[in-house]
C-alpha cells in the first residue's frame, strides 16, 4: 500500500486537525502490559485510542517492529477513523543515561510486501542479537 493511498483516505483535503500520540507501544514491547482476552486485543486497543480522541498514531516499541501486529491494529484502526504510522524506539543505553530517538517511518518502508524496517533496527545494533537490544 502506498503512503499516498493510505493518506489519502484519511486526509482526502490535503490536511485535517487530529489528536495524535506519537509514542504508542503495543504487547510487542516487554514495557507494555496486556491484560484482557487476546481476542479482543485489536480491537481493545483501538478502541482505548478511540476513547481518547487520537485520530493518528505511530507504533514506537522499544527497539523493534512486529510488522504483523501493526498490520493488524492498522487494518483495525483503519476501520475505525484512526490513522496509524510504524515506527520505533531506539532506546540505546550509555551508561547512566540513555537516549530515546522515536523514528516515524512512511509506508514506503512496508512497500510491496517487504518490511524494510526490522532490517534498519538490526543494523542499529551491529553485532548484538535482538535479546541484547
Amino acid at each position: 500500500m502506498s503512503s499516498t493511498t493510505e493518506s489519502g483516505k484519511f486526509f482526502p483535503h490535503g490536511s485535517r486537525w487530529l489528536r495524535t500520540d506519537f509514542h504508542l507501544h503495543t504487547r510487542a514491547d516487554k514495557e507494555f502490559s496486556y491484560t484482557g482476552d487476546d481476542n479482543y486485543y485489536y480491537s481493545g486497543y483501538v478502541d482505548a485510542l478511540k476513547s481518547a480522541g487520537i485520530g493518528a498514531g505511530v507504533i514506537t516499541n522499544h527497539n523493534k517492529f512486529d510488522w504483523d501486529e501493526f498490520k493488524a491494529l492498522r487494518k483495525t484502526a483503519r476501520k475505525n477513523g484512526i490513522f496509524l504510522l510504524p515506527g520505533v524506539e531506539l532506546f540505546i543505553n550509555d551508561g547512566a543515561n540513555g537516549v530515546h530517538t522515536i523514528v516515524v517511518f512512511n509506508d514506503q518502508w512496508l512497500e510491496n510486501g517487504q518490511n524494510y524496517i526490522t532490517p534498519f533496527i538490526t543494523a542499529m545494533f551491529s553485532g548484538k542479537t535482538p535479546e541484547q537490544y
